[in-house]
């Protein structure tokens, strides 16, 4: 296992939250959607303990981050973004790194999929 390493990774979390530039946009919750990549140089020790203390409790991260985002209004998805990079950065090992991505589906003539927005570590690849 010396050459093994593994990723978590939390898909299309649904936040609702108050964001947007204009005011008018920040009176009102709106979704967006998290996902997040935490990439483990080594396989935590919970792949041979079966323990949740050996591993991310992604219950307890998630958890943290309504919490947080509950408690705040924000004007950019990037600020959201290095938000929950911070807070999901005490969850995990020092060795770990994190890429977080928020998308949006802000009114935008044309736009179909949304506008998305990542912050991470350098060379989240591992």
């Amino acid at each position: 296992m010396q050459n093994t390493f593994s990723t978590l990774h939390i898909q299309h979390l649904e936040l609702k939250l108050n964001l947007g530039w204009r005011s008018k946009e920040r009176s009102e919750e709106q979704a967006v959607f998290l996902d997040m990549d935490i990439y483990f140089p080594h396989p935590p020790k919970a792949c041979e303990t079966d323990e949740l203390d050996d591993t991310v409790c992604y219950a307890k991260l998630t958890d943290d981050i309504h919490e947080k985002i509950s408690a705040k209004h924000y004007r950019l998805i990037e600020h959201l973004c290095a938000d929950i990079y911070a807070l999901a950065k005490k969850h995990v090992p020092e060795d770990a790194r994190v890429l977080v991505r928020i998308t949006k589906f802000p009114r935008l003539a044309g736009l179909r999929k949304g506008v998305s927005f990542e912050y991470g570590d350098k060379d989240s690849s591992c």
